[in-house]
């Protein structure tokens, strides 16, 4: 599934900044459930981490060992307890999608690098040339709206998984860095409802008919 995927630095230069920075916060822009947490993982295990953590979140029936789960009803209380856990660590590795998803970027991923006093690796998942690309390391800016927006405009120019738009439209799944016009995203959106109430309308039509038809049926003794 990922033979064909390249692990690249931006610059040499890089490179040498990431083999050099004991405490990371990674970022990425999230496109693709799960695949995008699994790609993730095996480019910083290829960039030499040994235990790279990606923070998912939950409930979900199945979560590998590389992940770390995030309560779905969290309100900062994780943060807090990452921060703990993390605080007396010399060298660790944890990736997130501070969009967790839901499209707008959280502050997460600038609390845990301000409070742990971590550099942020901004890493670009590219679909269009089956890349992940080590493309810039900063240390956490002023604001998080600086750093936010620091982030995503490098992260801007990779290409987004296929299904990018598809999840937009159906359950308004991922994240803030790729835009989509508003009003093309609510006409697919009608379109699929509609789609989904005339099936429906459909099914009930059919089921109804059937039964009336049965229903009218003399009943046949066997003897």
């Amino acid at each position: 599934m990922i033979h064909n995927w390249k692990f690249l630095y931006s610059t040499s230069k890089l490179e040498k900044e990431f083999l050099n920075t004991p405490k990371k916060i990674c970022v990425a822009a999230h496109s693709t459930p799960f695949f995008d947490g699994y790609i993730l993982y095996k480019a910083f295990k290829y960039f030499g981490e040994n235990d790279p953590l990606v923070y998912a979140r939950g409930p979900s029936p199945y979560f590998p060992e590389w992940c770390i789960q995030i309560p779905k009803k969290c309100k900062g209380g994780f943060v807090k307890n990452e921060i703990l856990v993390l605080q007396n660590i010399p060298c660790f590795c944890r990736i997130l999608f501070p969009s967790g998803g839901t499209i707008t970027w959280k502050t997460g991923f600038y609390v845990l690098a301000k409070q742990l006093d971590a550099k942020i690796v901004i890493c670009g998942i590219d679909y269009g040339t089956n890349s992940v690309i080590v493309d810039s390391i900063i240390s956490p800016l002023d604001t998080f709206e600086e750093t936010k927006e620091f982030c995503i405009s490098r992260l801007r120019k990779y290409t987004p998984g296929p299904l990018c738009f598809m999840l937009r439209v159906l359950c308004n799944y991922g994240c803030e860095t790729y835009k989509y016009n508003k009003e093309i995203v609510y006409f697919y959106r009608g379109i699929f409802i509609s789609i989904l109430l005339y099936m429906f309308i459909m099914y009930f039509c059919i089921t109804l008919f059937d039964v009336t038809r049965y229903a009218h049926r003399p009943i046949e003794v066997i003897r």
